[in-house]
């Protein structure tokens, strides 16, 4: 029986280095990680600014430009290593089983697409859902992240909400497929503290419900003392 089953761990990385290509030359971002990640369990990713945090989660994802950046090891999630795969094989993963919160949700999100819309995108690749089973879920997602009057945000860009809204609305995008995984990057940056304990609430109920097991990448030690395993 392979240990990823047998211990309860969803994801596991083997040595896992990423280099960036600069003027030639490729520069280590990331260097031989080794880490797993169990079922309803939050792991914490700490470091200073610029150390390879975020580097590292988008190495799991498999969002780099690989004619710029070599990656080697292994990242293994379902006993088959993710580096192997093709895009195709990484689309059916992204979203699906492995969910992302961004650090930027201004960024993150496309300014000329209504909420709905966007939450819609991850619905519409990963399941065969109604119209009316994709607006349901997105008004239910939007609910579960703990926006006050869903319907009203659904319909909105997102120039027009908060921060924190912005947020939410990402956390609502990563797991509107009920993924086995979500990597948060930052999800707490330049949020105030109260908002910071709302969005920190919200994983963990998120966490309880799937049974999903979340990487929290964070530079505040405070957020792990207070969430982490």
């Amino acid at each position: 029986m392979s240990r990823l089953v047998e211990d309860n761990v969803l994801l596991e990385l083997n040595d896992v280095s990423t280099s960036f290509k600069i003027s030639g030359q490729y520069y280590d971002a990331v260097s031989h990680v080794n880490l797993e990640v169990k079922k309803d369990e939050i792991l914490a990713i700490v470091g200073e600014s610029g150390c390879g945090k975020s580097t590292l989660a988008t190495t799991i994802m498999g969002l780099h430009n690989p004619d710029v950046t070599h990656i080697s090891g292994q990242v293994l999630f379902e006993g088959r290593d993710l580096l192997q795969f093709d895009e195709k094989g990484l689309n059916e993963v992204r979203g699906a089983k492995i969910g992302m919160i961004f650090q930027d949700p201004l960024s993150a999100l496309n300014p000329l697409k209504r909420i709905e819309d966007q939450i819609k995108e991850v619905l519409d690749y990963h399941t065969e859902m109604t119209a009316k089973e994709k607006h349901d879920r997105v008004i239910e997602l939007l609910d579960q992240v703990g926006i006050v009057n869903p319907e009203r945000t659904a319909n909105q860009f997102p120039h027009e909400l908060s921060g924190g809204m912005r947020q939410r609305v990402i956390i609502a995008i990563a797991i509107a497929c009920k993924p086995d995984i979500i990597i948060a990057d930052e999800p707490t940056t330049a949020l105030d503290v109260t908002i910071q304990a709302q969005i920190l609430d919200v994983l963990r109920g998120i966490q309880r419900e799937n049974h999903a097991g979340i990487i929290l990448i964070t530079h505040d030690l405070g957020v792990v003392a207070e969430t982490a395993d």
